[in-house]
């Protein structure tokens, strides 16, 4: 009521209210440990500050572009499909054409310093003329990988094969032709019988040993023009059927053979789908992986001359049996 309390230790020990106590100090120190503490903190930040700046301004080569130079620009893209290490970081050379300040620079666009390097000149492009690029293939997918990746009808598709309903032998002369055939070479049936019968020259096969895995040339004059067919061996007997592994080891041979002869261009029917009963979407995904990076144009002719091309692949069962509603 007005009064300060008066505790038994004050009667104890004689410490009357208006004496000053030690708890009373308190706050103000510790807002004074919190200012230095602070005080500290901004000065560590500004030395870290003054370090990094240093560290910049000694890797930085400040002023060494000028108007009239030639510079790559850093401009990194990332492209669905391919490793970043395969891609391309670099573009131009560009000319610089201002000098903003120490660190900008307008070449096309303006662009920060940072993103820029010293062009030093072109190769010998007549050379270059000479010299036919062409990408390694992906040696990395062995048959085991593109099996457990494939296998179950995955799409592989780049750009390699197209597919036309058009007549294979009708098929532009600066095309080379391939298809499937046993050792024995006996071509008894379905499209190899018609190879036989419009190329012939079966001494000449027989000649060159076939074997599974092998890939037999042959080159017939068409047009007063000369084209090269090829004939894949992927199975030992005609009445045999081959497997995804000997049609892989073929197509491996295959591609080879076609680099070797710098052919670009290549149409074939589908291959070891027909009568030899492999599914025609693996096959094509082998295609497409293993020539991905040949240049290599597969055109793929699937027109069937027997059958019209409005005509349904496997009738309908109701149509077939008069009870089709639609």
């Amino acid at each position: 009521m007005g009064r300060e309390l008066r505790l038994p230790c004050d009667l104890k020990f004689g410490c009357t209210p208006g004496d000053d106590v030690a708890g009373e100090d308190y706050v103000s120190t510790l807002r004074q440990i919190m200012d230095n503490i602070h005080e500290r903190v901004r000065s560590n930040i500004q030395g870290a500050s003054d370090r990094m700046k240093e560290t910049y301004d000694i890797n930085a080569n400040d002023g060494r572009y000028q108007p009239g130079n030639q510079v790559w620009l850093y401009n990194p893209q990332r492209r669905r499909g391919l490793s970043p290490k395969l891609q391309s970081s670099w573009e131009g050379p560009y000319e610089v054409v201002t000098r903003i300040n120490d660190v900008v620079y307008r070449i096309q666009k303006v662009v920060h310093f940072n993103r820029l390097a010293p062009f030093a000149g072109s190769n010998d492009e007549q050379a270059e003329a000479r010299v036919r690029h062409v990408s390694p293939p992906d040696s990395e997918l062995s048959f085991e990988d593109f099996m457990s990746l494939h296998s179950n009808g995955q799409k592989a598709r780049y750009g390699v094969t197209r597919e036309e309903p058009r007549d294979l032998f009708q098929a532009l002369v600066d095309f080379c032709l391939a298809h499937c055939v046993a050792a024995d070479l006996r071509m008894s049936r379905g499209i190899a019988l018609t190879f036989k019968k419009a190329f012939g020259q079966l001494e000449e096969l027989r000649r060159q040993r076939p074997e599974v895995g092998r890939v037999l040339q042959i080159t017939a004059a068409e047009q007063e023009k000369e084209r090269s067919v090829f004939y894949l061996v992927t199975k030992q007997l005609s009445h045999h059927k081959p497997t995804y592994q000997t049609v892989w080891d073929t197509l491996v041979e295959l591609r080879d053979v076609l680099l070797s002869q710098s052919i670009s261009s290549l149409a074939i029917p589908k291959i070891a789908s027909g009568l030899d009963g492999l599914d025609w979407r693996v096959i094509r995904s082998m295609l497409e992986v293993l020539f991905r990076f040949t240049g290599i144009e597969i055109l793929v002719c699937c027109y069937n001359p027997r059958r019209s091309l409005n005509e349904k692949t496997v009738d309908c069962f109701f149509y077939q049996t008069s009870r089709c509603k639609n």
